[in-house]
């Protein structure tokens, strides 16, 4: 039988357009009647969205698996780079105090983009973007959709093409943790840390890349996605190869954001893509041999004060 795996979403509590609720409820909808579901709730920078997903999880536990996860963004000299973080504590309070300040920088940010659009004569403010839904994170697709509502652009997709992007004249950069801070918060707070999306960044080049991966192995990364909705399949050989040569586990998702990108389906991204189910059998490895030595540190400690 078929296991149907997602771990790469987003929801209503960043930037996706579905409550954690509807992605449950659409997951199964989706998947084949009394086929395995298993899907992580990724969003960016918050876990505001978990305690809703896992409820909502919990009625279908016979058949679906809710890995609890976020997605941080982080700095890597210059170059914004993303690290999913699996089966974590959401009450870390080392990981919240952090995430914290992300969002902090994210609403300073979302004020100054107001403000360089209004110097390019935009007539928009902060007090006409509305959540989608209460309790949504205010981010970049609200503002465009603002600038869409106003008949400024045809499509969300315009908006950063055109004025919102990195690189145009509306961009705001955030203060980000780097790669490594973000492994450390994943693992201290009993997660796995996995290097998100590789191929996306475009400002790296090949020994750019690889000495990415290489570094953020020697920092504790765990995984990487190497199933994603844009790759190729050279692009997917050439990232199971850097998980192979550092011992990486292979992870995979589709980064569904609902209507903010309409282009991309649970499951199937773009509509061929399929997340096999050995990614689940090494990360259940992986997870086993944390908390083991996790549990050795706690032993060690022990032997010490004592």
């Amino acid at each position: 039988m078929k296991t149907y795996i997602d771990l790469h979403i987003h929801s209503t509590a960043s930037d996706g357009t579905f409550s954690p609720t509807e992605i449950v409820n659409k997951a199964l909808k989706l998947t084949e009647k009394d086929s395995p579901v298993v899907i992580a709730l990724t969003d960016h920078d918050t876990v505001a969205g978990i305690d809703e997903f896992q409820k909502a999880a919990a009625k279908h536990k016979d058949r679906l698996t809710a890995i609890s996860g976020l997605e941080i963004s982080t700095d890597y000299h210059g170059v914004e780079i993303h690290v999913l973080g699996y089966n974590i504590d959401i009450h870390n309070k080392e990981l919240l105090d952090r995430l914290a300040v992300c969002r902090e920088s994210r609403d300073g940010r979302n004020e100054k983009i107001i403000q360089k659009l209004q110097e390019q004569g935009f007539k928009i403010s902060m007090d006409e973007i509305k959540p989608d839904k209460p309790g949504e994170t205010i981010a970049r697709p609200h503002i465009a959709k603002l600038l869409m509502k106003k008949k400024y652009v045809s499509s969300v997709q315009e908006a950063f093409d055109k004025y919102l992007a990195e690189g145009r004249c509306c961009y705001v950069e955030r203060i980000m943790p780097t790669p490594e801070e973000a492994i450390h918060l994943i693992k201290n707070s009993g997660g796995i840390p996995v290097l998100a999306h590789l191929m996306l960044y475009k400002k790296l080049d090949s020994s750019q890349k690889e000495a990415l991966v290489r570094e953020l192995k020697e920092a504790g990364l765990i995984g990487i996605e190497t199933y994603y909705n844009t790759y190729t399949p050279v692009e997917q050989e050439y990232v199971a190869g850097l998980a192979k040569q550092w011992g990486l586990n292979e992870t995979g998702g589709t980064d569904f954001h609902g209507q903010n990108k309409p282009h991309i389906s649970l499951f199937t991204g773009q509509g061929e893509m399929e997340v096999p189910q050995k990614v689940l059998e090494n990360l259940k490895k992986k997870k086993i041999k944390i908390k083991i030595s996790q549990y050795l540190m706690i032993f060690y400690l022990l032997v010490i004060l004592i």
